[in-house]
């Protein structure tokens, strides 16, 4: 493929992208589709490398594997990993696109509506979560193979879950989901695989920001990258309490923020996740050993009706809000 050639692929690429996350402040990455299934993915561009922009803010990102093997964060991380996804553009080419996301129990892996959308949504051809992804030319990890069909999903509240086709090995623990509220100005963590990158944190100035609209939405102040879309934000606790999928904040303006959406709303709307969350101690989430990665028996819910008056849509999330008012601050009714 001539550079021209690859330019354009790139191009149509990225405004497939911006069409199907529906909001150019979605962080998923683009790379070469060729590279689908390689560990290290880099962007073919001789110019405007991301990475440089990366090894500038050294000290934002913090690597995962710098951190002991017992940290208790290290042992949250080997539940999250880099979801790849192949996708067919309308014109005949390919993209590949890159998220994060977290390997729930029971067999689930959570991330965002615009990684994994519903069927239809666009001809999503295969995906993958990339596990112990630490460092470039890293030999250590593992690639499962995930539904490119959710099980349960929302595309107001920006979730989906999806079936891992495959059996994780043992030195991944899923993450335990529980309803931990989130009040502004509590400080952060998120663990998350930003441009495609190995894993790292952000902890430096991450924090709940103390103007908050009281809806489903955390604003948050904790620096994320395109590919950052689907990665969880964590409490003090290392206690998982709201979904990252878009950027907003600039250096020039002190008042902008990044957006996630809250977990307890989302498990208000979820049948998957209100079943897990159910099991969970309230004592905590943080990881304290393996636990089973079967299907549940939950059965999945998709395309969830927020202004239904039977089924999931008259519910009320644990800060007392009812679906439809959800849906109303969403929308803007």
């Amino acid at each position: 493929m001539t550079d021209k050639r690859k330019t354009a692929t790139m191009l149509s690429a990225l405004a497939l992208w911006a069409a199907l996350s529906g909001s150019a402040a979605a962080q998923m990455a683009v790379f070469d589709p060729s590279d689908y299934g390689q560990t290290d993915l880099r962007f073919r561009e001789s110019t405007g490398d991301a990475s440089a922009y990366i090894a500038e803010q050294e000290g934002a990102f913090e690597p995962i594997r710098e951190l002991a093997p017992g940290d208790p964060i290290r042992l949250l991380a080997s539940a999250i990993g880099r979801i790849d996804l192949l996708v067919a553009e309308p014109n005949g080419e390919k993209a590949l696109y890159t998220c994060t996301g977290a390997i729930l129990e029971g067999g689930w892996v959570l991330t965002n509506h615009h990684c994994i959308p519903e069927p239809g949504k666009e001809n999503l051809v295969e995906a993958s979560i990339l596990m112990g992804y630490l460092a470039m030319g890293d030999e250590g990890v593992a690639r499962y193979r995930l539904s490119v069909e959710p099980g349960d999903w929302n595309e107001t509240l920006d979730y989906s879950l999806a079936r891992l086709l495959d059996t994780p090995g043992p030195e991944v623990t899923p993450l335990r989901i529980s309803t931990i509220p989130v009040e502004a100005g509590d400080s952060l963590i998120v663990i998350h695989h930003p441009l495609g990158r190995p894993q790292v944190m952000t902890r430096f100035r991450c924090f709940a920001i103390r103007d908050q609209d009281g809806g489903p939405i955390l604003r948050h102040s904790c620096d994320t990258q395109p590919g950052s879309s689907g990665s969880l934000l964590f409490n003090r606790n290392l206690q998982p309490v709201a979904l990252h999928h878009s950027g907003g904040m600039t250096p020039t303006d002190s008042a902008s923020f990044n957006s996630s959406t809250r977990l307890t709303v989302i498990i208000a709307q979820s049948p998957v996740l209100a079943e897990l969350a159910a099991t969970t101690s309230p004592a905590g989430t943080t990881p304290a050993g393996p636990h089973p990665t079967g299907p549940t028996e939950v059965a999945p819910a998709g395309g969830l009706d927020f202004g239904s008056s039977g089924g999931s849509g008259g519910s009320t999330s644990s800060s007392g809000m009812s679906a439809q008012g959800i849906n109303d601050l969403l929308t803007g009714n």
